[in-house]
C-alpha cells in the first residue's frame, strides 16, 4: 500500500451491481486494525453489513430522524424527499457497509478535563483504522463512500443493530465496484498548509 493509493483515492458515489465477498472485506478490516491507535487500546470494532434487510432496517431508522432535522433547517417537502431518497437509495443498494465504532469502554477515565482528551483519542484511534480500509479498498481496486450520518443518528442504528451504548458508531463506509470515474477535487497547495516553526 504505497504513495500510489493515497493518490489515486477519491469518493466514489456510484456502484456496480456486483456483490462484494466477504473475504475480500475481510482484508481490508485486517488492514484497519494495523493502524496506530493512542495508549495501544486499539478501541475500534467493525459491523459488516452485507444484508439486504438490515440496510432498508437501517436507512429507514436514520431516515426519520434526519426528516426531523431538515424540517428544522427549513428545508422545504420537496428538498427533503429529494435527500432522503438519495439516502436510502446509497445505503439500500450498497454492495457492501462497513461501520467502523468506537468502544468507549476503552479509553481512560480519570474524571476531570483529561476525560475529554482521550476521547478524543479514541475517536481519532478509529478514524486512523478507517484510513486504512480507505488506502487498502483504492490499492485492490475497489471504491469507497465514506459518510458520516452515524454521528447524529447514533441511537437509531444502535437500536437497528442491537448495539450496547458504550459502543459508538463513527461513519458508513460503502464498498463496491467504482461506476463511475470522477475527478479528484483539488487538494490545497503544501504552501498553503505547511508552518515551519511556528504559526
Amino acid at each position: 500500500m504505497g504513495f500510489d493509493s493515497i493518490t489515486k483515492r477519491k469518493t466514489i458515489r456510484k456502484f456496480k451491481n456486483i456483490s462484494i465477498e466477504r473475504g475480500y472485506v475481510i482484508s481490508l478490516i485486517e488492514a484497519a486494525i494495523q493502524a496506530p491507535s493512542a495508549h495501544n487500546l486499539q478501541p475500534w470494532e467493525f459491523i459488516l453489513i452485507d444484508s439486504i434487510e438490515v440496510k432498508e432496517k437501517l436507512s429507514s431508522k436514520m431516515a426519520s430522524t434526519w426528516i426531523n432535522n431538515l424540517k428544522k433547517d427549513g428545508k422545504t417537502q420537496y428538498e427533503i424527499e429529494e435527500k432522503i431518497n438519495l439516502s436510502k437509495e446509497r445505503i439500500n443498494n450498497a454492495p457492501f457497509i462497513i461501520l467502523p465504532c468506537f468502544d468507549t469502554s476503552k479509553v481512560e477515565k480519570y474524571g476531570d478535563e483529561r476525560d475529554n482528551a482521550e476521547f478524543i483519542m479514541g475517536i481519532q484511534s478509529v478514524a486512523l483504522a478507517s484510513g486504512n480500509i480507505l488506502l487498502k479498498a483504492t490499492e485492490k481496486g475497489f471504491g469507497v463512500l465514506w459518510l458520516c450520518a452515524p454521528l447524529f443518528c447514533p441511537e437509531d442504528i444502535r437500536d437497528v443493530l442491537g448495539m450496547p451504548n458504550h459502543i459508538l458508531p463513527q461513519e458508513i463506509l460503502i464498498i463496491g465496484m467504482p461506476d463511475e470515474d470522477p475527478i479528484k477535487p483539488k487538494r490545497r497547495n503544501l504552501n498553503d498548509v505547511i508552518h515551519l516553526n511556528g504559526w
